[in-house]
């Protein structure tokens, strides 16, 4: 499925490319750290997609938890020891981004 494609595998590379936007001290932090926002943005964009896409039975809904799991622990592995820093408000804009992102692969996938 979406884990599995070349635009993944591309979106991957766009992700690692910017990794050094998760170095410490690179900006005002807030009152988060990486891991809640990449949870809760990726969990807000999946909950958006299944809103726009009704239709799908069961199994793919847990397909598609599935994958977005498979994905956050993708990342978590990348951003392993900076999971429990505080999250700056450039570091939150990206993952906003790029969660926005997977849920487009998510959308291509299923033809929106």
């Amino acid at each position: 499925m979406v884990t599995e494609s070349q635009a993944y595998i591309e979106l991957i590379s766009y992700f690692t490319e910017n990794l050094d936007l998760f170095e410490e001290g690179k900006g005002e932090t807030i009152d988060k750290t990486v891991r809640d926002l990449i949870e809760e943005h990726i969990a807000q964009k999946i909950m958006a997609f299944f809103s726009q896409h009704e239709g799908l039975d069961q199994d793919t809904r847990l397909d598609v938890v599935r994958e977005a799991d498979a994905i956050v622990t993708d990342l978590e592995e990348f951003l392993s020891r900076r999971l429990d820093q505080k999250s700056t408000i450039q570091q939150e804009q990206f993952i906003i981004e790029f969660s926005g992102l997977i849920k487009n692969l998510f959308d291509s996938a299923f033809g929106n």
